[in-house]
This record gives C-alpha cells, sequence and structure tokens, in this order.
C-alpha cells in the first residue's frame, strides 16, 4: 500500500500529533534532535534565498544512540521513519581532495540507517542549485493564494561565482558515477535505497555549473550507471512536469524497473518546459494527480508519498500546516480511491 509520509524539520509533539491527526502515517526523519516547532528546516522562505555553493568536508558520522532516541520518539506518536536525508560535501560534488575519506562517512552512515531500520536516503546531486531564478507571485492564485515561480531569464546570464567555479556535463557525471560505484555497494548490503532527486529547477546549467539530473536523460541515466535495485530515483511529479514530461508516463518508466524510492507530489503551471513556470494547488496544474497517484497503484509501488512546496494561504502559520493538511487531505483522498 502506497504511505501518505511528511518530511520533518523537528520532532517537538505539537508538529508530531499535528501530522499524525491529520493522516500522515510515515515520516522522513531528522538526523539531530530538535523539538522547537517550525524550526529545522520546516519553516523555509516563500522564495529560496541566493545558493553560494557546497561545504567542502562532509560532517561527521552520525549518532547512533541519538538517532535510535529520534526514531523511537517519532514512533510514540505511531509514526514510522523509513526515510532520511543523506547529505553530500562539496569535496563529492565537485571532485576535491578529501573526497575518498568523505564518501567513507557516507557509507557508515549507510551502514547505520540500515541498522536502524531506515529504507530511503535522499540525496542532491548539484554543485549549485539555480534559486536566484524564484521569484513570488504575491496575491495572484486562486482566492488571492501566493505562487511561487521561476524564470530562467532572471538567471541566464549571472556569471560563475568564484567560490564554485565552472563544472561540465561530463565533468558532473564522472562525479556521479565515481559516487554511485563507491556506495552502491554498502547500501545492497544495508538493505538501503539511496534516491537522488532531480536538479530542481531542472535547467541545463546556472552560473557554468551543469545540472546533471536537468533532464528526463540523465534521470535514465543515473539507474544505469551502476544497476541495482539499491540506486534508485526521487521522483517529484513537479519536476517532471516542469521538464515537459508526462510524469504518469515517467511513474511507468521507473517504477516498472522498481527505480522509484521515495516521492515528492506536488503540481505546476509549466510556460517554458524547464525554463518558466508556476507551482500550484495539486488540483489545478498541468500534472493529472489522479492519474499520477493510478500509476503508481499499478507499477505496485509501496513507499512513500510526501507533498512538497505549498502555496501561501491567508491565515497559514510559519510552517504552512495549512497547506500541508489540504495537500495530504487531497493524496489521502486518491491514494483511498486507487487502493479501495
Amino acid at each position: 500500500m502506497i504511505k501518505i509520509g511528511k518530511g520533518l524539520g523537528d520532532i517537538a509533539e505539537t508538529t508530531l500529533r499535528f501530522f499524525k491527526q491529520i493522516g500522515v502515517e510515515e515520516v522522513s526523519m531528522p538526523t539531530r534532535w530538535n523539538e522547537n516547532p517550525g524550526t529545522g528546516g520546516t519553516t523555509r522562505p516563500f522564495v529560496p534565498p541566493t545558493q553560494t555553493g557546497p561545504r567542502g568536508k562532509q560532517g561527521g558520522v552520525w549518532d547512533e544512540a541519538l538517532l535510535v532516541r529520534i526514531r523511537e520518539h517519532i514512533e510514540s506518536f505511531d509514526l514510522k521513519p523509513t526515510v532520511a536525508g543523506l547529505g553530500l560535501s562539496g569535496n563529492i560534488l565537485m571532485g576535491q581532495a578529501g573526497r575518498d575519506d568523505d564518501l567513507d562517512v557516507v557509507k557508515a552512515n549507510i551502514e547505520i540507517a540500515g541498522r536502524l531500520g531506515i529504507q530511503v536516503l535522499t540525496y542532491n546531486f548539484t554543485a549549485l542549485r539555480p534559486s536566484e531564478g524564484y521569484g513570488g507571485r504575491m496575491g495572484e492564485g486562486r482566492g488571492s493564494a501566493d505562487l511561487r515561480d521561476f524564470d530562467y531569464d532572471r538567471i541566464k546570464d549571472l556569471p560563475p561565482l568564484d567560490s564554485v567555479g565552472s563544472h561540465s556535463h561530463e565533468e558532473m557525471w564522472d562525479r556521479v558515477t565515481y559516487f554511485l560505484e563507491a556506495v552502491i555497494p554498502t547500501a545492497e548490503q544495508a538493505g538501503v535505497k539511496l534516491a537522488v532527486h532531480p536538479n530542481d529547477p531542472p535547467v541545463p546549467v546556472h552560473r557554468g555549473v551543469a545540472q546533471p539530473m536537468g533532464d528526463v536523460e540523465g534521470m535514465k541515466r543515473l539507474i544505469e550507471v551502476v544497476d541495482s535495485p539499491s540506486n534508485c530515483i526521487f521522483f517529484d511529479t513537479g519536476v517532471m512536469t516542469e521538464k515537459g514530461a508526462d510524469a504518469v508516463e515517467m511513474i511507468r518508466y521507473f517504477g516498472s524497473r522498481n527505480r522509484i524510492g521515495t516521492v515528492h507530489f506536488r503540481n505546476v503551471r509549466v510556460e517554458v518546459p524547464r525554463f518558466k513556470y508556476v507551482e500550484v494547488f495539486h488540483d489545478e496544474g498541468d500534472c493529472d494527480m489522479f492519474a499520477c497517484m493510478q500509476a503508481f497503484h499499478e507499477v505496485g509501488y509501496e513507499g512513500v508519498i510526501d507533498p512538497d512546496h505549498t502555496p501561501g494561504v491567508d491565515g497559514d502559520t510559519s510552517d504552512t500546516r495549512v497547506g500541508w493538511a489540504f495537500a495530504i487531505g487531497q493524496m489521502l483522498a486518491m491514494r483511498n480511491a486507487v487502493e479501495r
């Protein structure tokens, strides 16, 4: 059965009770103890801040005892933690000295995830996210809701950053391959799936930095670099639609190969594929969300489907609980309809 999920930035009692009350079943757990509601990434700026590139060195090996405490605390609210984030260092993403040591840390964290019963670890593989292209269409949505848009024209002529430099597609793919060949055997032994999120926004290049997961061909190529059930994608219905792809067709492509690790479920209206779009409510974009839910069911997907990004709603909390409740209510209805 498809699971309705939600990523957690904090594990405050009020947060966990709220998500349980509105129908969430499984969660993506944080790897740090944080009981301050609406913090730890839960409250995000409506328009993301400018990115300056990844940090150089990988953080340390996770505190396994702490993660057990976090897991047990979440489980005490009848929520099941099955996903977590696996951050990657600048050394890994940019092929710098020290990446082998950083990969050893990543492999140790994968092993810990396996022992804790975390089924999926998510990651991004980009040296610089094109967040400068986002903007706000305040009050322009349904009932004057606030919408977020992306327009590549805002950033297409920006120069490389001195702190990041230029990185070609060939260089980025060499690093992706090196990463996968190093860590997928560990993931297989640990019984963990690694799921890469597509580059979002899905432009080809930003400030001289190639975005290897910016198109459908890149996502298909990824699962072929190392052919393993542990080498998966983080499927995003919104990004697939932004790319100009048919999200339903892509669910069937990756799902029939058992290469969907976890899912972000959201909708957009596309003006120019890959380059200009608006993020909207589930029920008003270009993607047929119910058909997507049907396709997940048809391919036998049994993992988590998680809402991501929500338009701004009047009177909402700083951590957008009204938006999440609206999205999750729709997701539950669609999931129950296709499975019953």
